[in-house]
C-alpha cells in the first residue's frame, strides 16, 4: 500500500469511525437521537437512529470527496503549488467531523457534552490552521477564496489570500479563547469573529478588482 493509500485509509477510518462506534453500540443508543443543539447546549433537533447513522457515515466520507474534487479541478495543476496546504486543510476537516459525530454519540449514550464548547473549539483550530497555510493556496475552483473577482485575476487572488491569511489566524485565536466563557455575549463573539474573516477578503477582492481594473 502506498503512502497516499494509507492516508486516504486514516481520513476513511478517522471521518467513518462515529458512523461505526454507533453501530457496534447501537443497542444502546435512544431510537431517537438528538442531532442538533442550540448555544445552550439544549436540543433542539431530533432524528430517528438509523438515520443519524446515515449522516454520520455520509459525513464520513466528505474527505474522499474533497479528494475526489481536487481531480476534478480544471486548474488541478496548480495543487501542485500547495498540496501541502490542502492535506493539512483535509485532515483538519476530517477531525473536526471526526469529534464532532463522537460527540454527538456520546451524548446520546448519556454522558455530559458540551457541544457548544466542542464545535467553537474545533472550528477556532481549524480557522486558526488554515490561516496559516492559505497563503500558500493557488488559483483553483475549489479551495480558498473563490470569488468571481479571485478567479479572473491571478494578483487579486494572491494578495487576497495573502490577507486571508493573518485574519483567519486572528478569527481561529478569537473562538477558541470564546469557547471557554459562558452565555450569548461569547457565542455571538465567535460567529462576529469567523464572518468579519470569512467576510473581510471577499470585499477586499472585490475592490482590488476595480482598482487593478482602472
Amino acid at each position: 500500500m502506498t503512502m497516499s493509500n494509507k492516508r486516504e485509509a486514516l481520513y476513511l477510518l478517522i471521518g467513518l469511525s462515529p458512523a461505526i462506534g454507533a453501530l457496534i453500540l447501537y443497542n444502546r443508543l435512544p431510537d431517537t437521537m438528538a442531532t442538533h443543539f442550540g448555544p445552550g447546549n439544549e436540543v433542539n433537533g431530533t432524528m430517528d437512529k438509523g438515520w443519524a447513522i446515515l449522516v454520520l457515515a455520509l459525513l464520513g466520507l466528505v474527505p474522499l470527496l474533497l479528494r475526489v474534487s481536487r481531480s476534478l479541478d480544471p486548474k488541478r495543476a496548480n495543487y501542485r503549488n500547495f498540496g501541502r496546504a490542502f492535506e493539512v486543510t483535509r485532515l483538519g476537516v476530517t477531525l473536526l467531523l471526526g469529534a464532532a459525530g463522537w460527540a454527538m454519540v456520546a451524548y446520546n449514550l448519556g454522558y455530559h457534552v458540551d457541544m457548544r464548547k466542542i464545535v467553537m473549539i474545533a472550528l477556532g483550530l481549524l480557522f486558526a490552521v488554515m490561516g496559516n497555510y492559505i497563503t500558500q493556496v493557488r488559483q483553483n475552483y475549489m479551495f480558498g477564496i473563490r470569488t468571481p473577482w479571485t478567479l479572473a485575476n491571478e494578483e487579486v487572488w494572491r494578495r487576497t489570500h495573502r490577507i486571508a491569511g493573518p485574519l483567519m489566524m486572528l478569527g481561529g485565536f478569537i473562538s477558541l479563547i470564546a469557547a471557554f466563557f459562558d452565555g450569548t455575549v461569547p457565542i455571538v463573539v465567535f460567529l462576529s469573529a469567523i464572518v468579519v474573516a470569512s467576510l473581510i477578503p471577499v470585499v477586499y477582492s472585490y475592490v482590488l478588482f476595480a482598482r487593478l481594473k482602472e
